[in-house]
């Protein structure tokens, strides 16, 4: 009479390949969700980078010369944070331009991306 069921090397050998593809999944998962993060903290640099330049923009009027941040007598404005993540910006303003009183600005957004471990 044959016997029924499976024998213990067959068992070992299923679960071996079930975990090892369960392995793989939990990788991607866990990959997936640090890129998800990633663009997250990407598309918040991007909108501060805007909230960061706009009271730039308001302040380009001639009365205000010499009293907003393009004047360097006054601090532009400062790190922001979102999410518990600390976004700071970095203000380039270059004044050597061929129009005269023309100056540009450009500001570059860091965040630490240690902070974004899930």
């Amino acid at each position: 009479m044959p016997k029924r069921g499976f024998s213990l090397i067959e068992i070992i050998v299923a679960s071996l390949i079930l975990a090892l593809t369960m392995a793989g999944l939990v990788n991607i998962f866990v990959s997936s969700k640090r890129y998800i993060l990633h663009n997250r903290a990407r598309m918040a640099g991007g909108e501060l980078g805007k909230f960061f330049l706009d009271p730039l923009q308001t302040d380009v009027r001639e009365d205000q010369w010499g009293t907003n941040c393009l004047s360097a007598n006054v601090s532009c404005p400062g790190a922001s944070t979102v999410n518990y993540i600390a976004y700071t910006p970095t203000y380039s303003i270059t004044r050597d331009t061929p129009i005269a009183n023309i100056n540009k600005v450009k500001v570059v957004i860091s965040w630490n991306e240690t902070s974004l471990t899930p």
